[in-house]
């Protein structure tokens, strides 16, 4: 978080379900000047426009810029809200109709702290109207 606090930017990073050793390992508590990409095997690439850096076979990246940090008293955590500057998608993943069909990429999901899983796709429904 204090990476975040002090660069005012971070990257929001879709990766491939077989990533998902690497990808929870990079939520450790690195020391100062230590890269949890380098240290997990992800290569970085970097864009123009953001300061922190993106994993280079993402799915989709997302660069973030941070707006606020809230406290939640409950559990000692802290909420980190930010607003999308950039997301970068392959086209491919991209539909005629402007979706993006992320379980056909295989895109990791993570649930709390510890469990990961991948989408299935039941399903497409027309707007909802009464």
């Amino acid at each position: 978080m204090q990476n975040i606090v002090e660069t005012k930017e971070y990257t929001l990073n879709y990766v491939q379900s077989s990533q998902y050793k690497k990808a929870h390992q990079t939520s450790a508590r690195y020391s100062k000047g230590i890269s949890e990409f380098d240290k997990v095997g992800f290569d970085e690439i970097y864009h123009p426009s953001c300061y922190a850096p993106f994993v280079a076979n993402a799915i989709v990246k997302i660069a973030m810029k941070f707006e606020d940090s809230i406290p939640i008293p409950l559990n000692g955590t802290v909420l980190i809200v930010g607003s999308v500057m950039q997301v970068d998608i392959g086209a491919s993943m991209v539909g005629p109709d402007g979706f993006v069909a992320l379980s056909e990429a295989d895109v990791l999901i993570s649930q709390g702290l510890d469990a990961y899983f991948v989408s299935k796709a039941i399903g497409r429904l027309p707007y909802a109207k009464t």
